[in-house]
């Protein structure tokens, strides 16, 4: 139970017409014992009830839902409270025998405190008549609003029960010989038509078909109220598969924003290496350039680094690479096709380097071909020892 809710009884007189003065206006001292770490313990509070707190228990016991459920069922009421432990095991009451003998089928307010009309069965009425009971106990929820001294102020703001019982505990209110129990007469007396008109106002407003809604009978109102009831759990049954459907349409978008993330991590790889691959295509076809124009006598060994440097990334290859290989020659070369030998200004006889020309050089002319970047993959495909050396070198 929440800490701030406590449960309270108090002790009225019952009168004649059923209406007994369950609260008092005012502050009135209670003591309970509850049962704390293994031992009792006394608690004292003082039961405060003014007109506002008052209107506002009334509002909710009058509330439609609970004006609905007091026309079936009411308000219990017992002899003596032994549904005190179900609300408040820590009191240790409760035990006996919990056999309704009435019900409690309306609230009101009066000048003196706040009143319930009691209709008692042919048991309640025994109670009261010979086993003096004479004497309604309402049972509350009551809400701690403060201290004074070691009490606890508490206002009551839910009824839950009423119990009979012999002793009152409120001084000021009057003690009832006899009290009348709930014959056909008194049933009657029950206003329930105006209950009815109300649900069945609601029950139209939320757009349910009442049959007889001018004058509906309890079992109107129930088939109406089954057929609202059968309505929304359809549609909860509805939404409950829409947002299944939607769960899973949810797990099935993400799956595929995995899976494109995955694609788009593996484009990101394959897009590095097609540029790593691109920018040895680079490096090899400004070689084949530089080092063919060498093996033509138009460029010296010493300037191959800073001619590669530049033919890696111009701004136009083709032109750039025309402008070295149309030049005119300024070297002489030495040597045969056969022997591979080429190109005094190159270096020493068998350096790889002068194989390479000499083998782009022969190529070309054998063959024909004008381009010297098919020239070098021609003669790479053809010397792989040769293109081996060029690696290792």
């Amino acid at each position: 139970m929440n800490e701030h809710i406590t449960i309270l009884a108090n002790e009225a007189a019952l009168d004649e017409d059923g209406w007994a003065l369950i609260a008092p206006f005012g502050e009135h001292p209670k003591t309970r014992f509850v049962k704390k770490n293994g031992a009792m313990q006394r608690e004292q509070f003082i039961q405060v009830l003014d007109h506002q707190s008052a209107d506002q228990l009334l509002s909710r016991e009058n509330s439609l839902f609970r004006r609905i459920r007091r026309a079936v069922v009411g308000i219990p009421v017992y002899k003596g409270h032994p549904d005190l432990g179900d609300y408040s095991p820590e009191t240790a009451g409760g035990g006996a025998k919990k056999e309704i003998i009435g019900t409690i089928d309306k609230v009101r307010k009066t000048e003196r405190g706040l009143e319930a009309h009691f209709v008692l069965t042919p048991a309640g009425a025994d109670a009261v008549e010979r086993e003096g009971c004479k004497y309604p106990s309402a049972l509350w929820y009551v809400q701690p609003v403060g201290r004074r001294g070691e009490a606890v102020l508490a206002r009551p703001f839910k009824l839950l029960s009423a119990g009979l019982t012999a002793h009152p505990n409120i001084s000021g209110v009057e003690s009832l010989a006899n009290a009348r129990h709930a014959g056909p007469t008194q049933e009657t007396t029950i206003t329930k038509e105006p209950d009815m008109k109300l649900i069945a106002a609601w029950l139209l407003g939320h757009g349910v078909t009442l049959a007889h809604a001018d004058s509906p009978a309890e079992s109107d109102l129930l088939a109406a109220l089954q057929k609202l009831h059968a309505s929304a759990a359809g549609e909860a049954a509805a939404l409950g598969n829409e947002n299944s459907t939607l769960t899973g349409e949810n797990a099935d978008l993400k799956s595929q924003i995995s899976n494109l993330q995955s694609s788009a991590a593996a484009l990101a790889n394959e897009t590095q290496d097609l540029k790593t691959q691109i920018s040895h295509l680079k490096t090899q076809r400004a070689a084949a350039v530089v080092d063919l124009a060498i093996a033509r006598g138009k460029l010296a060994v010493s300037e191959r680094p800073a001619r590669l440097q530049a033919l890696e990334n111009p701004a136009d290859f083709d032109r750039e690479a025309a402008a070295i290989l149309d030049a005119p020659a300024r070297f002489k070369t030495t040597g045969s096709a056969e022997s591979g030998k080429i190109l005094a200004n190159h270096g020493a006889t068998g350096d790889a380097r002068e194989e390479y020309c000499a083998s782009v050089e022969r190529h070309m002319k054998e063959t024909g071909e004008t381009d010297p970047v098919k020239a070098h993959h021609a003669v790479m495909h053809n010397n792989p020892g040769l293109a081996e050396k060029l690696r290792v070198r």
